[in-house]
């Protein structure tokens, strides 16, 4: 705290006031995991084909109340705007900040409306304004895309030898997508050239090399030796720098770097892993999400911690990017997310169309030469697909959240970028210089004018 020179009144200092609007940031991912019963309740009932489509009780959705989470950030957004420690410059970051947690703080509360809601009118409505928010948060999708890559699919299945229940399989989705084979069909999606993946690959082992020497010379690993080499590195390679961090095994989803809570969690039941999954995970986890939040924590600006306004696709993006680069080889990213979402929002199918389509198109993919499908890979197919669809429809069970779109649309756009700035070292120091958008001219203004907070305290 300081004091003001006039009112002697307490004046709560610019690091306080960010910290206090981490401390309720609206948590969409978290509040929109079903109840635990429920969730597995449901899907025994939907895989049994008992029920058409689940029905979820979303409980932390139920109890969160954006009302008095939308008050408290006006008010610490009043209290950042009369605060004399931040700049002219810095201010619209701020407020583009508390912006950001506003309409997230909305779009649960509509999730929450609409779940709850059994009026076919009031209903609809709802789903218009939550689809609205979920579009200007994360952008919508493109229907050529979606329909270039569920055909770039479906060709590949056309032309893959199958017999048996593999063959009634594929008839059954050429079926459900009204697909039709055509010789002359092509694609025509970015992709970057060779020479742009190549010098990806050099400067990811530039960056890097010292920190993938840190995994011992085995073919595969367990999470809690995983474990192990992730807090090595943070350790030796991070120092004073990754003060508070640390690695938790927990029950959860996926490895997730938690920059709020300065936290990376990897999941309890992940399968063992290779040497090569390893080393992409510590370009993609630490390399970037750890990397870009320690960097942007030295800055006087602290949203560079956790991600200024519009950051999160090129967050994936820069991850996906470097991970590829590391394996020096391109390939599209996030494509199965887009083909859920685009299956819910330009083909209006409902969870049940979407699992069935999803499924096969997932069995077929793993037919092997003598073009067979087992009841093994039907089970396994089937498990991807419902956990694939529930991420798309989580919070509503209905509505695609378009979230995930980042993992495509993040990647396509940071390697263009990197076509872009080929060879240049210096614009390159801006892609890991805190959580932004290295592509986007006003992001890149706001990185260009951060200082060092030593720098800027003097």
């Amino acid at each position: 705290m300081i004091f003001g020179a006039e009112k002697n009144e307490r004046i709560e200092s610019l690091d306080s006031l960010y910290d206090e609007l981490l401390d309720i940031e609206p948590k969409l991912v978290t509040n929109s995991v079903p109840e635990k019963s429920s969730g597995i309740q449901q899907k025994s009932e939907f895989l049994s084909g008992t029920i058409r489509n689940p029905d979820h009780v979303y409980d932390k959705l139920n109890n969160y109340d954006e009302v008095l989470a939308i008050e408290r950030f006006k008010q610490i957004r009043s209290k950042i705007l009369n605060n004399p420690g931040i700049s002219e410059k810095q201010l619209p970051v701020y407020e583009d900040f508390i912006d950001n947690y506003i309409q997230k703080a909305n779009l649960l509360a509509a999730e929450r409306d609409f779940k709850n809601c059994e009026d076919p009118n009031k209903k609809a409505k709802i789903a218009e304004k939550y689809m609205a928010i979920n579009i200007e948060l994360y952008g919508r999708p493109e229907e050529f895309t979606y329909r270039s890559l569920l055909e770039e699919k479906l060709q590949a299945l056309y032309e893959k030898p199958m017999v048996g229940e593999a063959l009634r399989v594929r008839h059954e989705l050429f079926n459900m997508t009204n697909f039709c084979y055509s010789k002359e069909w092509s694609r025509d999606r970015f992709k970057p050239s060779q020479e742009t993946v190549d010098w990806m690959h050099d400067v990811v082992l530039d960056l890097y090399g010292v920190m993938l020497s840190h995994v011992p010379d085995k073919k595969t690993f367990t999470v809690i030796e995983l474990k192990v080499i992730f807090e090595e590195i943070i350790e030796s390679e991070f120092g004073e720098a990754a003060d508070g961090w640390r690695v938790d095994i927990e029950n959860a989803k996926a490895i997730d770097v938690k920059n709020s809570e300065k936290r990376i969690v990897i999941p309890e039941n992940r399968a063992d892993l290779s040497q090569a999954e390893v080393k992409r995970l510590i370009v993609h986890e630490l390399g970037v999400h750890l990397f870009r939040s320690i960097t942007g924590e030295e800055l006087d600006l602290r949203p560079l911690r956790n991600g200024i306004n519009d950051y999160y696709s090129s967050e994936e993006g820069i991850a996906k990017a470097l991970e590829q680069g590391l394996m020096g080889k391109y390939k599209e990213s996030g494509v199965e997310h887009y083909i859920t979402a685009g299956l819910s929002y330009f083909d209006k199918k409902d969870f049940r169309d979407i699992f069935e389509t999803k499924w096969r198109l997932d069995a077929l993919s793993k037919v092997d030469e003598m073009g067979e499908l087992s009841e093994n890979m039907v089970k396994k197919a089937k498990d991807k697909a419902y956990s694939e669809t529930m991420r798309i429809l989580r919070g509503t069970d209905e509505l695609p959240w378009f979230k995930d779109l980042a993992y495509y649309n993040g990647a396509a756009k940071i390697w263009e970028y990197f076509e872009s700035i080929i060879y240049d070292d210096i614009k390159f120091t801006f892609v890991l210089m805190g959580k932004a958008d290295p592509s986007n001219p006003k992001h890149e203004r706001i990185m260009y004018e951060a200082k060092n907070k030593f720098e800027s305290a003097i």
